[in-house]
């Protein structure tokens, strides 16, 4: 790539020829246009003109004193004239045009060349964040959850097992795969790399490949909630603190590196993008470039509600880290809805408490308060209402004991906390002070909507529960009803001649299965 970093001049546009040479104009650097006013070269072609016209007004002045004859005189009106018309060609040259548009070229075709540059860059640095992901976390976890699963209960603990491993990685290597092909491909197209060459081939060659970008978001909340429930697991925290000392990481965590392929989508559409819009008309890439850009904008936005979710599987899991004294754990299911200030209203004494941060889930509404030490803010839990079975309303001024804004929360359940210790209590009734009516109708619009969705799932559940329950009762009924037949079978036989039964087990020649026979053997 060193050696493409030099950017060739454009062909030379055909200019004007000096008046007295058959040779072209050469090429003005680029330093030099940009330093000079493109004015100036119309400035030294005029004081030309003007030396001629003060050599015809001298030979004016001598025509009047010497009484030369008509003929002399109109060659030097002939002389002025033709100069006044040398004055119209140079009119109408269109110098800063010409100017602008080598400078317009020039600085596109630089733009060009350090975007390819920055895209070569950061798919290298990528692979490379990738492969230390395989070398320092994968390979080495991989290898400990093969080999320990074979120990005896007891003589080793597992660092993690291989479910979990598959939680956490996911598809995780098809990635770093397809990141070495795309690099090599980058790699050996640029070693040819010329100012027409193309490059929009190689795009469209890996495209199909970023589908495996889909199943890595698909298990991304899995991977996430797993990576947070294993940190507090303390073989694996004692694996990951050793593995984060390697100096190649420089400073990066599993949990960060996890995190790092979910932009790599944005990042091609921004350079791909910007890669089309620098390229000229008459580049031989200008349609296959603009093609790129349609297909992976298009790709960007089949995956953009995926996106968007582990952006929010992120928000949530740093919630969690943030929280103290919580006695639930981050879930992959659990999406963070909304959040703001909010106060609780007592009725009885028609007063508002202290303010609290409260955080709508898709499961529950937690209330905190955020503590600050040192740089860091923590969440100090305050408590919780369980969603599932509620109901919520929002409050008349009358019905909230004269305060304004209010609704109404019943929850079923309610996890309180006190004194460290967290219990469940009966349903309880939670009036909250939220500001304005239209903060109020967007709290009470969102808790119906979660509340309406938990609902659906636990109706579902119940639903399977039922179909279980009435399948394991059908099985049993059969298995009473095969048995009840064979009794009656027995007492009816002679009695005596009914012998109990012999089983036999007949096998294959090569011994790979069996059958085994219930006889019934009849005295004469």
């Amino acid at each position: 790539m060193s050696n493409n970093n030099t950017l060739t001049a454009p062909p030379p546009r055909s200019h004007r020829k000096s008046s007295g040479s058959n040779t072209s104009v050469p090429i003005i650097s680029s330093s030099s246009i940009l330093t000079t006013s493109p004015r100036s070269s119309i400035a030294s072609s005029i004081s030309r003109y003007t030396g001629g016209l003060t050599t015809t007004s001298t030979f004016s002045s001598i025509d009047e004193h010497q009484s030369h004859t008509s003929t002399s005189n109109s060659s030097a009106i002939d002389f002025l004239s033709n100069s006044i018309e040398d004055f119209g060609i140079v009119d109408t040259l269109d110098f800063e045009d010409v100017d602008d548009g080598f400078i317009d070229h020039e600085n596109m075709h630089r733009s060009r060349e350090v975007l390819i540059d920055s895209l070569f860059k950061s798919e290298e640095a990528y692979t490379e964040s990738l492969e230390l992901v395989m070398h320092i976390f994968l390979q080495p976890l991989r290898k400990d959850a093969t080999h320990t699963s074979f120990n005896f209960l007891g003589m080793k603990k597992m660092v993690c097992t291989e479910r979990e491993f598959r939680w956490l990685f996911g598809n995780f290597e098809e990635l770093v795969h397809m990141h070495r092909l795309t690099l090599k491909s980058l790699q050996e197209r640029l070693r040819i790399w010329g100012p027409t060459q193309i490059l929009s081939d190689v795009f469209q060659a890996w495209f199909p490949n970023l589908e495996c970008y889909r199943t890595y978001l698909n298990n991304y909340a899995v991977a996430l909630t797993t990576y947070e429930r294993l940190a507090r697991y303390q073989p694996f925290k004692k694996f990951i603190d050793t593995a984060h000392k390697e100096k190649s990481l420089k400073g990066s965590s599993l949990l960060s590196l996890i995190q790092l392929p979910v932009g790599c989508i944005d990042r091609y559409v921004d350079m791909i993008t910007k890669l089309a819009e620098s390229t000229p008309s008459m580049h031989p890439d200008y349609v296959g470039l603009h093609k790129s850009k349609l297909w992976i904008q298009q790709f960007q936005k089949s995956v953009q509600e995926k996106l968007l979710d582990a952006d929010n599987v992120d928000q949530v899991l740093m919630i969690h880290q943030a929280l103290t004294g919580a006695p639930f754990s981050v879930r992959a299911e659990r999406r963070l809805i909304m959040q703001g200030q909010l106060s609780r209203v007592v009725l009885n004494t028609r007063s508002m408490g202290e303010e609290r941060h409260y955080m709508l889930f898709s499961d529950l509404l937690v209330f905190v308060r955020p503590k600050v030490e040192g740089k860091v803010t923590r969440l100090q839990y305050k408590g919780h209402l369980v969603l599932e079975r509620a109901r919520v309303r929002p409050l008349t001024k009358d019905e909230a004991g004269g305060i304004a804004h209010c609704i109404e929360i019943v929850s079923s359940f309610s996890g309180v906390d006190n004194l460290n210790t967290t219990f469940i209590a009966a349903p309880t009734v939670h009036v909250l002070y939220v500001g304005s009516d239209a903060e109020r109708d967007e709290w009470v619009s969102k808790l119906e909507k979660v509340i309406a969705n938990l609902d659906k799932i636990a109706a579902a559940k119940h639903g399977r529960c039922i179909f279980e329950n009435v399948k394991s009762e059908i099985q049993f009924n059969n298995i009473s009803q095969a048995q009840a037949t064979r009794r009656m079978m027995q007492s009816r036989a002679p009695r005596g001649s009914l012998t109990s039964p012999a089983s036999s087990t007949v096998s294959s020649n090569d011994g790979s299965s069996s059958i085994t026979r219930e006889s019934t053997s009849y005295t004469n």
